[in-house]
């Protein structure tokens, strides 16, 4: 009997059997999943759901069974257990269980679809307990290595708290992590993510499954219950030790903590604006007087010294200029003993008053006079002295009436000085200028405003803009601005234009342009969606593994994938294009590949990187000659040889502690070895798909019975044994008992080969940014090196079709003058979006012939020595005479 115990934050000790009920040691808030479950004729209710009998009898078990149950607990029960997830910030998932030998499924899944939020599944492919959970938008999985799949019964417990989890099984302890990021516990905010189908458009709790037909779980459960607090496997393993606080107790008390420190904080902060304005107050009751001069005077006094006027605030004197009336004269005066200015008298000639200190001009007796407080004293004026000199002759000079001076005719009296407006024209008259405000203006002349021609139609100062236009008032005059879509006619006049047809538009070039009156619109393209102004492709199947969509249906697919929305991995070992040493074999990935060592070589260091050098199977003891054979080591093997050890010698082979006779056959399930000359040679039979006797065990990929259903893309299926990566994990379709099952694990990522790889948020692992298929191809003037591809060293530049494949196609690329290093870089069709299942065209594929290999500058490839080239670039010197062949390990 096993109990897991997933845990985050505190500690569990030792474990109780599964002998006996489990019964809570204390009181806790809890919920079983199954109680108050309506039982009666459950398999006519939930096909594939039937009670069953458990380790003991005071609880309700069930057996899951069948591909097509839908085991959704109600709403109520749902809404319950969100409220008790998100109540405390600890929990604790508790079950007992019997799974299916081999079976991967879900046992407690909170999920949007086949999105998990919180998840327990166990795999009995990978022997894996798995906690799928989500935070901050993100996914993660941490796994235990724990074999649940055995069809024995166990207990299980989930224990979260704050960011810790650890695992008990059988109410032992086995493991206690610390979690990437605290597990998300408040899912009532979460929204709709699919509404594809009836389940998909709302978060939902499954038991048994975490979707429809996906991940489901064969077996038997009972006890299933959500219990809130800390050390809640107590409730199931009452004898396991605990320590205080655990992490989710230490994480309330620091919110705790921080929280009693804000409002510290804000006390603080309003006890110091109290204390100041306490002070204020105190100081407005404390009355000081001021002492000037001897005198006293009382704190508000006010008084005059000699033109400042002076208070009395709280004991300080403050002095201020004594502040003056306006007045209303030219010429104001300040008396003696004044601080302001006055006006004295006016003086009254012919009808005018005049201010103290104005000209009074009387030309026409030559007389001036000044007004002097109210006074008008006047002198006359000589008109030999007081006249200006005139320029002209005599005879031409000339009087004026009410004048005292003469003139000359012709006189440039605006040459002279004036003081027009700068938005007016000085005009010179017979004996002085006048100021006239020009076109646009109005005034006297010496002052000028604009004219607003804009406020009335037609008239002197109105506009004459017209149709399809508007008035736009400017410094002297208007312009009429055409309307938004239309077109001068002329300065008045505009009519409308068509932007779509005159390309005077801003429509994305993926959009269409239907023209309006004044205006127009942008409609983006089918398989284009956005404004109009903007405009992307869309791909009606999301691109998978870090692909674009940059065509409607077509994604650009990164290295190391392939499919119309870069589903599946491209195996670079099966299509020739990895670049492995000879003495290396090529192990293909999701998404990538590396080289391993063949049998009889092993891995060592080197400048150049990892090497494959020869092993000697006889000095490691890994050779099969028998003890009287002479065992002799070769390049990549040995031979057994009975040269000179007498009659005695055999030539039979030593397997597994065994003798097995020369030329005698040993036969595993999917591998036949045969004893030749004291050396075992094992080989796996090729799958031949097309014999209808052929071991599905041994060669999965030819059960077409067996698919697997892409888990977004519904389109897409997988034969068993194919992988493809799955939200940074990595899937296979599995056979089984009952049909095909997919189990997904964490993804491996492939080593870089670079010094600052990135992750962008659509990365799983890192990568480097000099990836060949998108890479800006400059114009060199080199021809750049070859590529090596399978046997062969293909021209630079020449590209050509991948054997067996008709949607991926390769070329030898040199992305910069300066780096004339050929590299592959291989993509897949867009022309191929939409074609038959693939599942067929594998089949088909397998009767092709291998088309002509590309354009070739050597039919041998250079010896290479290295296995791995952190670089991962290719040969740097032209085929004549090449170097070692430096091949990348793990890099494409």
């Amino acid at each position: 009997m096993l109990v897991l115990v997933v845990a985050v934050g505190g500690l569990l000790t030792t474990a109780s059997a599964l002998a006996s009920p489990p019964a809570p040691a204390f009181p806790r808030p809890h919920i079983d999943l199954f109680e108050g479950l309506s039982t009666h004729n459950l398999s006519d209710a939930i096909p594939g759901v039937n009670l069953a009998m458990g380790p003991h009898s005071t609880g309700t078990a069930i057996s899951f069974e069948g591909t097509d149950r839908k085991f959704l607990l109600p709403q109520s029960v749902f809404s319950k257990v969100v409220d008790l997830l998100s109540s405390s910030p600890e929990f604790t998932l508790t079950l007992s269980l019997q799974q299916r030998e081999g079976n991967v499924g879900s046992i407690f899944s909170l999920s949007n679809g086949s999105n998990s939020y919180l998840e327990l599944q166990s795999s009995g492919y990978k022997n894996e307990v798995r906690l799928h959970y989500t935070h901050g938008g993100r996914t993660f999985v941490e796994s235990f290595q724990v074999h649940l799949a055995d069809g024995v019964w166990h207990r299980l417990a989930l224990w979260v708290s704050g960011a810790q989890v650890e695992l008990l099984v059988d109410c032992k302890h086995h493991f206690k992590r610390v979690l990437h990021a605290s597990p998300d516990r408040n899912f009532t905010n979460v929204s709709s993510q699919q509404s594809d189908s009836e389940f998909g458009d709302q978060l939902a709790l499954w038991l048994g499954q975490r979707y429809v037909k996906h991940s489901l779980f064969m077996g038997i459960l009972q006890d299933v219950r959500v219990v809130a607090g800390p050390h809640g496997y107590l409730s199931q393993c009452p004898k396991v030790d605990s320590v205080c606080p655990t992490c989710g107790q230490f994480q309330l008390l620091q919110a705790t903590v921080e929280d009693l420190t804000a409002r510290v904080n804000q006390l603080v902060q309003k006890l110091e604006a109290t204390e100041a304005r306490i002070r204020v107050v105190e100081e407005c009751d404390c009355q000081k007087s001021c002492r000037v001069n001897g005198s006293v005077h009382s704190d508000g006094a006010t008084w005059q010294r000699d033109c400042d006027l002076c208070s009395c605030v709280k004991g300080v004197v403050q002095c201020r200029p004594v502040q003056c009336p306006e007045t209303k004269c030219k010429n104001p005066v300040i008396a003696p003993g004044d601080c302001c200015p006055s006006c004295l008298k006016q003086c009254y000639f012919k009808g005018v008053f005049y201010d103290h200190g104005e000209q009074v001009n009387n030309e026409k007796q030559c007389v001036e006079c000044k007004c002097e407080n109210g006074v008008l004293r006047c002198t006359r004026i000589d008109p030999r002295t007081m006249c200006p000199e005139l320029q002209c002759p005599p005879e031409q000079q000339f009087s004026v009436p009410d004048k005292c001076c003469k003139y000359c005719p012709g006189t440039d009296y605006c040459a002279k000085g004036h003081v027009c407006h700068p938005n007016a024209t000085c005009l010179n008259l017979q004996t002085e200028y006048s100021c006239q405000c020009n076109a646009g203006f109005h005034g006297n002349g010496r002052v000028c405003k604009d004219v607003d021609e804009c406020r009335e139609i037609g008239g002197r100062l109105g506009h004459y803009c017209g149709l399809n236009t508007i008035c736009r008032n400017s410094q002297g005059s208007y312009k009429c601005e055409c309307l938004p879509g239309y077109k001068r006619v002329d300065a008045f006049n505009c009519r409308e234009h068509n932007e779509c047809s005159s390309g005077d538009h801003k429509c994305h070039p993926h959009a269409t342009c239907i023209n309006t009156e004044g205006s127009y619109s942008c409609h983006c393209n089918p398989g284009y969606a956005g404004d109009g102004f903007v405009c992307h492709p869309v791909c009606n199947e999301t691109c998978q593994n870090g692909g674009v969509c940059v065509a409607p249906n077509a994604c650009s697919c990164r290295r190391g994938f392939t499919g119309p929305s870069c589903e599946r991995d491209l195996d670079e070992c099966a299509l020739g294009i990895a670049q492995c040493h000879e003495a290396a074999t090529c192990v293909n990935q999701p998404g990538w590949y590396y080289c391993t060592c063949k049998p009889g070589y092993r891995s060592a260091s080197s400048s150049n990187g990892p090497v494959c050098i020869d092993e000697d199977e006889c000095a490691s003891e890994k050779a099969t000659c028998h003890s009287t054979a002479k065992c002799m080591n070769t390049d990549g093997s040995y031979q057994c040889s009975c040269e000179g050890r007498g009659p005695e010698c055999s030539l039979s082979c030593i397997f597994n502690g065994v003798e097995v006779a020369d030329g005698g056959q040993v036969t595993s399930k999917c591998e036949k070895c045969k004893c030749e000359a004291g050396q075992i040679v094992c080989h796996r039979p090729k799958c031949d798909c097309f014999d209808p006797k052929v071991n599905h065990d041994c060669c999965p990929e030819c059960d077409l019975a067996t698919q697997c259903q892409h888990q977004e893309l519904h389109n897409v299926y997988f034969r068993a044994g194919e992988q493809w990566l799955y939200k940074c994990q990595t899937c296979e379709c599995l056979r089984g008992e009952s049909g095909a099952q997919i189990d997904c694990w964490k993804m491996d990522c492939p080593p870089v080969q670079c010094e600052h790889p990135v992750v962008t948020s659509d990365d799983c692992c890192p990568r480097c940014e000099d990836d060949p298929c998108t890479l800006y191809e400059g114009n060199s003037s080199s021809p750049g090196q070859p590529c090596p591809y399978a046997g062969h060293y293909v021209v630079s530049g020449s590209e050509w079709r991948i054997a067996g494949d008709n949607c991926t196609s390769c070329r030898c690329k040199v992305p910069y003058c300066d780096r004339l290093d050929g590299r592959l870089c291989c993509s897949y069709g867009n022309q191929c979006v939409g074609t038959a299942n693939l599942v067929d065209d594998g089949l088909e594929q397998q009767q092709q012939q291998r088309p002509e290999p590309p354009p070739a500058v050597s039919q041998q490839p250079p010896a290479p020595q290295a296995l791995a080239d952190p670089s991962g670039r290719g040969p740097a010197s032209p085929p004549s005479a090449p170097p070692p062949l430096p091949l990348p390990l793990g890099s494409r």
